[in-house]
């Protein structure tokens, strides 16, 4: 295999031409993803109905957890609990508890956020994206971004350390250099005045 087939193969399921791969960065190793894994993969940072990312602007408590993943929604988002407790809960501001809620994944092992592929015997090429699997592209797209940002960011600060790592090394040496120049003048001084002891 290639570097270049490696190149539009997803990490996580191997698919070999997703319609779309993202880049992100994960402990200083850099992967490629297709849609759905990304967005499995990085399920807490956007609502999992809305597929809004979450920023400083929403409260924790503006939000509602699964019960099995990280995967958060928004409380106006999330499915409302069936039954008497649905009258219930509408009658008190207090969020539901996060029990109540199970995710889409969670709840559904063959769910995917983005299909697959869009190219196959059955699908034309040409088909639009659905209104939610655009959105879910969207959402794809900015967390892979905001990560590459942070990777830059900090490839940044390591190379900045360096810089200031090699300009005290290289003073260091300059230092270690005029040392041995002085030793080296002393020394060649001493020899001289034996020399002249000498005769």
């Amino acid at each position: 295999m290639n570097s270049e087939q490696n190149q539009r193969e997803c990490i996580v399921c191997r698919e070999k031409e997703p319609s779309f791969i993202h880049t992100v960065g994960k402990t200083g190793v850099f992967r490629r993803l297709c849609t759905d894994c990304l967005l499995k993969e990085y399920r807490e940072l956007f609502c999992s109905v809305c597929f809004n990312l979450f920023d400083n602007a929403v409260p924790p408590q503006a939000r509602i957890i699964c019960g099995n993943c990280p995967s958060s929604t928004h409380l106006s988002c999330s499915p409302q609990p069936l039954s008497s407790s649905t009258a219930a809960s509408s009658s008190s501001s207090a969020p539901p508890p996060a029990s109540s809620f199970t995710c889409q994944p969670c709840s559904n092992p063959n769910f995917t956020f983005f299909p697959k592929s869009r190219v196959n015997d059955d699908v034309p090429e040409e088909t639009p994206l659905s209104a939610e699997s655009a959105m879910a592209l969207i959402a794809a797209a900015k967390i892979s971004v905001a990560n590459m940002n942070n990777a830059v960011a900090l490839l940044k600060e390591e190379a900045l350390k360096k810089i200031i790592a090699a300009k005290a090394a290289k003073l260091r040496a300059k230092g270690a250099l005029a040392n041995l120049q002085d030793i080296v003048i002393q020394k060649n001084k001493a020899t001289g005045k034996r020399k002249e002891d000498e005769r």
